[in-house]
């Protein structure tokens, strides 16, 4: 695991360090993201902004599973991230994650893909 993208938190119950995985997070964002049009996901960004904006976890990971949760579409390594890494955050391990998964679906704007 490269360190230099780990992000650690202390969590509140133990003294065990949690990490996050920030390229894992974004590449596995991306990837889930890639065949979605530009249009809908300038749509979604700037939802989540306005979450990460308030500081409000519940909206940004509701709307961010409202996202994923769709027929025909392969999102197993954004789940499987999600999975490992979901918590109550404190606020700077959130804005981290949170900002890493904006970075993931920007980096698929463009390409040739429609917009719809």
């Amino acid at each position: 695991m490269n360190e230099k993208n780990m992000y650690y938190w202390q969590k509140v119950i133990g003294h065990l360090s949690i990490g996050m995985d920030l390229q894992d997070i974004r590449e596995a964002v991306s990837e889930g993201f890639k065949s979605e049009s530009t249009n809908y996901k300038q749509k979604l960004v700037y939802s989540l902004l306005e979450t990460i904006r308030n500081n409000d976890q519940k909206e940004f990971f509701y709307i961010l599973l409202k996202a994923i949760n769709k027929p025909k579409k392969d999102y197993t390594l954004l789940l499987d991230q999600l999975n490992k890494n979901y918590d109550v955050m404190p606020e700077e391990a959130f804005v981290n994650f949170a900002y890493t998964v904006l970075v993931g679906i920007m980096a698929t704007y463009g390409g040739g893909e429609k917009n719809e």
